[in-house]
């Protein structure tokens, strides 16, 4: 796989996490109620989380002598929703598709000694992605205090 191929694969990744970073904010408009602050406050949290990713890939796609795309996936989670689980479900496709392309990636490099920095980034950001996924699976569970 050359960087070339490599940089186009990070640049839709990059994409996702541009998007991940407009859905949570945009969502975070929305959030009324006695539950709003910790609401809001956690979906900003995700929105700025998702800056620092989109970072962190653009700097490695330049790393690899490419260009980033900062173009949000816009057609990646509804615009409108009815609920906070509809909310919520958006964010757990967005989350497990970053998941998946994070995983395709490294499986594809994975045998290339050359990108151990490579593979060892992708691993820190499947990490990060399954806390995410985890995360927002026990949001959208019934209400249940142990």
């Amino acid at each position: 796989m050359t960087n070339e191929q490599i940089c186009e694969r990070l640049n839709s990744i990059l994409a996702l996490e541009l998007s991940g970073t407009m859905m949570y904010l945009h969502y975070s408009y929305f959030i009324y109620g006695h539950s709003m602050i910790p609401i809001v406050g956690w979906l900003r949290e995700q929105a700025n989380e998702g800056v620092a990713h989109a970072t962190l890939v653009g700097d490695k796609i330049t790393s690899l002598g490419g260009t980033p795309r900062t173009f949000p996936a816009t057609d990646k989670f509804p615009w409108s929703f009815d609920s906070l689980n509809d909310m919520l479900r958006a964010a757990l496709h967005l989350e497990k598709e970053a998941w998946g392309a994070y995983a395709a990636l490294l499986r594809d490099i994975e045998a290339l000694p050359e990108h151990l920095g490579l593979r060892l980034f992708l691993e820190m950001q499947i990490q990060e992605e399954t806390g995410h996924i985890e995360q927002v699976e026990k949001m959208l569970k019934p209400d249940i205090v142990h």
